[in-house]
């Protein structure tokens, strides 16, 4: 007795490779609420990185990001999600060292 897989000719059969990019990543709400929600990228990046430095104390920035294009590779909405965590975090840090810098410099008295 052989055993054959019969398939209709238009059926397609995906291989570990294609199911990555069916399979989890960010959805279209999710990578919105990266871009326009300051609190919910701030959430996810400092989420983000305590996974890494969990796995590796060593190497946890370096895996973090090329855990990160692996994500983006071929998926437009993970694209768009880690660019919205990373542009939301930098203009954050960016605008509270500002803000800090101003407030500091006007409690000086010359």
């Amino acid at each position: 007795m052989e055993n054959k897989m019969m398939m209709p000719a238009s059926y397609n059969v995906l291989s570990n490779e294609e199911m990555t990019y069916t399979e989890g990543g960010a959805t279209v709400g999710q990578a919105l609420a990266a871009w326009f929600w300051p609190g919910y990228a701030t959430q996810i990046g400092i989420g983000k990185c305590r996974e890494e430095v969990a796995k590796d104390r060593d190497n946890w920035l370096s895996n973090a990001w090329n855990n990160m294009l692996a994500e983006c590779k071929g998926n437009v909405t993970n694209g768009f999600y880690y660019a919205g965590i990373i542009v939301n975090n930098a203009v954050f840090t960016i605008g509270s060292l500002g803000l800090y810098a101003v407030i500091s410099l006007g409690n000086i008295y010359f």
